[in-house]
């Protein structure tokens, strides 16, 4: 069912989206790339090796996504309408997999078919859930649009991120490294089950009683929520236990107010320092352009699927809401170690994918805008038609004339 239009703004604008809308998203580029530039000149001085085999590094990669996954999917709210609950799970299943394969296909014709690429365009098939947050307030979007975005950012990650294990472990040379516990696709499945069972055990015993649930947590049960939350964060990380973990954060959901937003944040400067730090030994710009234009328009060919029936403001602004950011910069930290070129290619890719966006809705946004003010004008000039029209007519908006007196 077709949503309705959205209601122009005070000023003039569509939806209140106007053309400048996108500076805050520019500045929100321009931050990690000063941290990464950091990393750039720390990783002149300081060469870091991405072990193979977990260690330090694996262990921190896998903690910094164990973070991200669960501050995206812990801000998921309830779905518009019933039937959109079907379309937020085809967007994350089949959705998620068209867009790797489209993005696949594009790097095989691109480069001779070099397989080690296809993992790639797996951990760039998602949309980076902090700024698609931060942009929502922005977009010139229906309620019902605005909430299938959230949750397709959200739950996309953990998707995306087993399919980089299982492909990878199928793909790639020593492909064990890329997890330290999932080996195979059966015990991925299984760990993921036994973690998510768990999860709503502790939940069961840690959560507000039903006779207190409209009272605020207290300080006592909000520490034993909070060292629950942390017990599961370490056995994901420690068990690669992505999904699980995604899915538990549905209900497991300690008083952690502004706490949780700030270590996401934390998560995602730190993974970017890191990128920087790796980008010292240098970028593949060719094939990071490619990667990052394939996965902006596979966004556009599966947002135009998965959005059938909306209006066309809402499929349009649904299409060119690709962003990469936190998971795949996690993602090519964690195939570094077996695929070198990991963070050499997508490191581009993310800022091509991301000034795409910034272009094509500032565009967007431009055309809305003039289409919204050409709108009003005509419809000014019409009123004044029809003014005229019924003064000339000896309607009302001019006096009838006096008519002549015989001599």
């Amino acid at each position: 069912m077709a949503e309705e239009e959205g209601t122009p703004s005070s000023d003039g604008g569509a939806g209140g989206h106007q053309a400048g809308a996108f500076h805050p998203f520019l500045l929100s580029l321009l931050l990690p790339l000063l941290i990464a530039g950091a990393g750039l000149l720390a990783g002149q001085f300081w060469t870091m090796e991405a072990r193979a085999g977990g260690g330090l590094y694996g262990h921190l990669t896998a903690g910094l996504l164990a973070v991200g996954l669960y501050g995206s999917a812990s801000g998921v709210g309830r779905p518009e309408g019933r039937g959109d609950v079907y379309r937020i799970v085809v967007a994350i299943t089949f959705g998620v997999v068209v867009k790797a394969a489209f993005i696949a296909g594009a790097l095989w014709l691109a480069f001779h078919g070099k397989s080690d690429y296809l993992v790639l365009a797996v951990a760039m098939a998602q949309i980076d859930p902090l700024s698609v947050s931060a942009m929502l307030e922005a977009r010139d979007m229906s309620p019902r649009a605005k909430s299938l975005l959230a949750a397709w950012a959200s739950f996309d990650d953990p998707v995306t991120t087993v399919l980089v294990v299982i492909l990878g472990s199928m793909v790639l040379t020593d492909a064990g490294s890329v997890s330290s516990g999932a080996t195979s696709y059966a015990e991925t499945l299984i760990g993921n089950a036994v973690l998510l069972v768990v999860a709503a055990g502790l939940w069961l015993v840690v959560r507000q009683p039903r006779a207190r649930r409209d009272e605020p947590v207290g300080p006592r049960r909000a520490v034993l929520q909070i060292g629950a939350l942390v017990a599961l964060l370490a056995v994901a990380t420690w068990q690669f236990l992505m999904l699980g973990l995604a899915v538990s954060a549905l209900f497991f959901r300690p008083p952690l107010g502004r706490w949780l937003g700030r270590a996401t944040n934390a998560a995602l400067w730190v993974a970017t320092f890191l990128l920087g730090m790796l980008l010292a030994k240098g970028a593949v710009y060719s094939v990071g352009a490619v990667l990052g234009v394939a996965t902006f328009v596979a966004q556009g060919v599966v947002g135009a699927v998965v959005t059938l029936g909306f209006t066309a403001r809402d499929r349009t602004s649904l299409c060119l809401s690709q962003q990469n950011g936190i998971t795949a910069i996690i993602l090519a930290l964690l195939l570094e170690p077996t695929l070198p070129e990991a963070v050499a290619v997508v490191a581009p890719a993310i800022l091509v994918v991301n000034l795409l966006h910034l272009t094509s809705n500032d565009l967007l946004a431009r055309v809305r805008l003039r289409r919204a003010r050409l709108a009003q004008v005509t419809e000014a000039l019409s009123a004044v038609g029809d003014t005229r029209g019924n003064g000339a007519s000896g309607g009302p908006g001019r006096e009838p004339p006096t008519p002549s007196v015989p001599h």
